[in-house]
């Protein structure tokens, strides 16, 4: 009987997609279930349970009629601790997030819409972690039963350590290596023929050249052992790059403080993988700039640290005049190598500190801080302008563009991000009026609003 997995979501649509993913990697070991609501999906466990199957992880949607994706995790975890949960989110709100991963001891979430390796990986983890835990359940046991029958309690461990998929490295009290196992050795890149024969400072002294930082485990590893330390966890950055999840626990004969067992993780993909999702999160996926959501982050972060000091800023809302009709003429393609290119000359007007960000289609938004005079406002609106002039090169096209741009200061045309984007798009629709290729900051009064250009 295969275990499964299973999905949750309202949306036909995202069932059967989420679904058809999961089958085309994991189909073969694991049968993938669906329901289309928390009560659904509830029934689903109770008769999986009831047969026998075991489940893994659950994956759902988190906006669902009636019971919410947090709320049936939540029950899923009280009633089945073992099974790992896993939240779809398209919502942006840290707090909300924050309280679904509390209550319902989320493994992790995944924002919406996911990318399909993201979500496979991510999966295959936890069925992996899932299976690992409760082999690591079952080898506890065992170990505990055994330390009652036998003197020495590392009498059975090498056998168990190579059942693992982590590098483990075992310490005595004297700070002497009495066992590691093969995978220690391969996530170190050690030679398995020379470090297994010789004596265990060795490994340990290659484990240190290789860290950036040593001194998070010299104090402990290799050293003799003055005083209990309670178990702890640790992030290593070795010199080539590589990230290692260390954790380490205190290992007891009775009463007795009988050394430390460490356990290294090889993280490196998935943290690249981590970083991959927060950038495609907080990026536009055309041009790399910021997307709208992360400005807004940081632009209420400046206006708080603003306000402490009182430090001006400017916000530019700039616009590519008359960008749909070359999108209509040249196609979306040129169209978007237009924009990557206009990016390019947008990047080379500003200083390292100026925030840039896609708002929209040709719209962006540009925030400069520590800024002086309106002088020093002008110099970059005006060289963004002539940035202009030479021609853009779109295959066989060879097309001149301008752009509009409309300016709003901080604190004298609002001191809330609200209303300081409101009155750069109406500054800026003031130099679409007036005949567009030119800026203008915003003036008390204009009965502007903003629109379509």
């Amino acid at each position: 009987m295969k275990p499964a997995i299973i999905c949750v979501d309202d949306d036909p649509i995202v069932l059967a997609s989420l679904g058809e993913q999961l089958s085309r990697s994991l189909g073969q070991d694991y049968d993938i279930e669906s329901a289309s609501s928390a009560a659904e999906a509830l029934e689903l466990l109770l008769l999986l349970h009831e047969e026998g199957v075991e489940i893994p992880v659950v994956i759902s949607d988190q906006r669902m009629p009636g019971i919410s994706g947090d709320e049936l995790l939540t029950q899923v975890h009280l009633q089945y601790p073992k099974i790992l949960n896993i939240l779809l989110t398209g919502q942006s709100s840290v707090e909300e997030i924050a309280v679904a991963v509390n209550s319902a001891n989320l493994y992790r979430y995944i924002a919406k819409p996911w990318n399909e390796t993201d979500l496979l990986l991510t999966v295959t983890e936890a069925v992996k972690y899932h299976f690992q835990e409760k082999e690591i359940t079952a080898q506890r046991e065992a170990l505990h039963q055994a330390n009652q029958r036998l003197e020495k309690a590392l009498s059975l461990l090498q056998a168990t350590l190579e059942s693992t998929a982590d590098g483990i490295l075992v310490v005595d009290n004297e700070g002497r290596v009495t066992h590691c196992n093969q995978k220690l050795l391969e996530i170190w890149g050690l030679k398995s023929e020379a470090f297994l024969l010789a004596q265990g400072n060795q490994i340990v002294e290659s484990i240190l050249n290789q860290l950036q930082d040593p001194a998070l485990l010299l104090n402990h590893i290799g050293q003799k052992s003055q005083q209990f330390i309670p178990n702890q966890s640790d992030i290593l950055t070795l010199k080539n790059g590589k990230i290692i999840e260390c954790y380490s626990q205190s290992q007891r004969l009775g009463e007795e403080d009988a050394g430390r067992v460490w356990s290294f993780q090889d993280i490196t993909e998935r943290r690249a993988a981590e970083e991959i999702i927060y950038h495609q999160a907080h990026h536009d996926h055309l041009t790399g700039l910021l997307n709208r959501k992360r400005l807004n982050e940081q632009l209420f972060q400046l206006l708080e640290n603003a306000s402490d000091r009182q430090a001006p800023f400017a916000i530019l809302f700039i616009d590519i005049d008359h960008f749909k009709t070359i999108n209509d003429t040249l196609g979306h393609a040129l169209g978007d190598s237009l924009l990557q290119q206009f990016v390019n000359r947008l990047k080379k007007c500003c200083r390292p500190e100026d925030l840039i960000a896609r708002w929209g289609g040709d719209e962006f938004t540009m925030v400069l801080p520590q800024i002086s005079c309106r002088e020093d406002i002008a110099a970059i609106a005006q060289r963004l302008l002539e940035s202009l002039h030479p021609r853009f090169e779109l295959e066989e096209h060879r097309i001149q563009i301008t752009c509009s741009i409309g300016i709003a200061l901080y604190p004298e045309d609002g001191k809330d991000m609200i209303t300081l984007l409101k009155n750069a798009d109406t500054a800026l629709y003031q130099v679409k009026s007036q005949g567009r290729n030119d800026y203008q900051y915003y003036k008390q009064g204009l009965n502007a609003y903003a629109g379509e250009y």
